[in-house]
């Protein structure tokens, strides 16, 4: 879901009509046009923070989250990202659960890939890896301990995604079992747990080496081709 952009001030004020000297002043007494732009309203707010902060995230780490810094970024007054996250483990936790929304997405398009129990489970793979070395720092959010030792309740919206997440895979790898491809001597959630780990880590390894070679074509095919392998490997550890 790709955040619409703001308003301008342009776009707010009607062109149509030229403001009188009084209707151009400000109640502070300064010109419209010098007011700071966190006067006007700003209709994707929630969109647009969650959006720059997923940049600051992965750019700089969790510490250098500030809602109060992502406001002056958007230009909008301090207090107003307050009214859609009251704090910053609010904001944290609206980061990993659209984490788990689009983790949920891609299990649903390696559901939908194929009928082969097979490639379902190979696209799963290849999705889950892909998008952990595209949110490296999101996805240490979305696994690590300081969302669920805050002491914070976890949000309903968490909670919903988190599960879509952790189904989309299960449905795969039971299928797989119920077309006695994988291994039915492994309960679901095990043999599950077991191709989720081996993607997850090979992807955390591999972190730096991919952000390295993203200026090398030659050097990202030879990467997705690795890739590959890698998910045979853990695919033949599963099979019947």
């Amino acid at each position: 879901m790709k955040p619409s952009k703001k308003q301008s001030v342009s776009k707010i004020l009607s062109p149509s009509k030229k403001p009188s000297d009084q209707s151009s002043k400000s109640t502070s007494g300064k010109p419209k046009d010098l007011v700071e732009p966190s006067s006007y309203h700003h209709g994707n707010l929630r969109e647009d923070v969650l959006e720059h902060s997923r940049h600051v995230l992965e750019k700089t780490g969790v510490s250098s989250l500030s809602l109060r810094d992502i406001a002056k970024d958007l230009g909008v007054s301090h207090t107003a990202p307050y009214r859609h996250f009251p704090k910053k483990m609010d904001l944290l936790q609206a980061l990993v659960a659209e984490g788990f929304r689009e983790l949920a997405g891609a299990m649903k398009r390696a559901w939908e890939y194929s009928e082969d129990p097979l490639e379902k489970i190979r696209k799963a793979g290849e999705e889950y890896i892909y998008l952990l070395l595209k949110n490296p720092r999101r996805t240490e959010l979305m696994f690590g301990g300081e969302i669920y030792v805050s002491g914070d309740p976890i949000s309903d919206e968490l909670r919903e995604y988190g599960n879509d997440a952790y189904m989309g895979m299960f449905r795969i790898v039971e299928y797989g079992q119920n077309q006695l491809v994988l291994k039915k001597s492994v309960p679901t959630a095990t043999l599950m747990m077991s191709f989720w780990s081996g993607v997850h880590g090979f992807a955390v390894l591999n972190e730096r080496k991919w952000k390295s070679i993203q200026s090398s074509e030659g050097e990202k095919e030879s990467f997705q081709k690795e890739v590959l392998q890698i998910l045979e490997i853990m695919i033949e550890g599963t099979r019947l």
